[in-house]
């Protein structure tokens, strides 16, 4: 695999919030949208919408809930919705030239009512046209806990259901609790391929990740139930190891792969990221691209790939 790069389009000063995977998505066409932060408007969000000529359209969006972060539902040719929060999203058309905002319907609460606010991130299609999203826990927003699902039908949207992964199916060494009595491990992103699922699981807890390391990744297909089929990959024990441990990860908007991006720079990945194909579970180190030191691989779509920096995305051709 190589990373043959192409075009930087500057987003604006600090635009791109890291070492959390951006919002940021390739689209059929090859150009790209990103939710950043505005540095010359306060820190307000904007949806750019980027080709390899420059930035093609902006759009501001309205402020969400304290703690949630804008997720990107790509509609294509019916333009795109930025869901800013658990309740509120706006509409943009294709042409990045009207926006309104749209109310989403339906229950995103967890039983004591509580509200599971948006995580962040990209939207994933369903076969059967509905979207997939990661919603936080209510007890704490820097912990993911819940696939949300949503649904569009014209002007309208609503959650239709939400589920978590039963964290007996996962190696936690630190549970937590979430919904009630439910325990459930962090999650980086879900997709469904055809009629299977995958996710990925991130650890037991964000907070104590970012202090001491996570205790495992897991990157499994799941059944109906939300239970594990099969285990792509896998590790765990690292809270028995020294040094702090941890890996994210995205699926790519061609539905085929997922990046899988080392949190801290030790360990045997020593900061590398891998691409891990879901067809046959095989694990590729992402090459470094000469001169862009301060990138990292965000999307790919086809023999398509994004790079991004906190201010710059790289358009880049994947040759396999």
């Amino acid at each position: 695999m190589k990373l043959l790069p192409g075009v930087r389009v500057a987003l604006g000063d600090r635009a791109l919030a890291f070492p959390h995977p951006p919002t940021v998505c390739l689209r059929a066409d090859g150009s790209a949208l990103a939710a950043i932060e505005d540095a010359s408007d306060d820190g307000a969000s904007v949806l750019v919408h980027v080709d390899e000529t420059g930035v093609q359209g902006r759009m501001p969006l309205p402020e969400g809930e304290f703690g949630a972060q804008p997720v990107i539902v790509d509609r294509g040719d019916l333009g795109v919705l930025v869901l800013v929060d658990h309740r509120i999203a706006l509409a943009i058309d294709a042409g990045f030239g009207t926006a309104r905002t749209v109310e989403i319907e339906g229950a995103s609460e967890d039983d004591a009512g509580e509200p599971r606010l948006t995580a962040g991130g990209i939207a994933h299609p369903t076969p059967d046209g509905d979207w997939l999203t990661i919603l936080t826990d209510p007890v704490s927003f820097q912990n993911a806990r819940t696939i949300g699902r949503l649904r569009i039908d014209g002007h309208a949207a609503a959650w239709v259901r939400t589920e978590m992964l039963d964290g007996a199916d996962y190696p936690m060494s630190g549970a937590r609790t979430a919904s009630g009595t439910a325990t459930a491990p962090i999650l980086g992103d879900a997709l469904d391929v055809g009629a299977e699922r995958f996710v990925s699981a991130e650890g037991s807890d964000r907070m104590s990740m970012l202090k001491y390391g996570a205790d495992f990744f897991t990157l499994a297909a799941v059944d109906a139930e939300s239970r594990v089929t099969r285990r792509l990959y896998e590790e765990s024990g690292w809270k028995r190891m020294p040094g702090k441990h941890g890996i994210r990860a995205r699926f790519t908007t061609d539905g085929a792969s997922a990046i899988l991006s080392p949190v801290f720079g030790t360990g045997d990945w020593k900061g590398r990221q891998r691409m891990l194909t879901l067809a046959d579970g095989m694990l590729e180190e992402v090459p470094r691209v000469r001169g862009a030191a301060g990138f990292a691989l965000v999307d790919v779509r086809g023999d398509h790939a994004l790079l991004a920096s906190p201010d710059e995305v790289l358009f880049a051709t994947l040759d396999r």
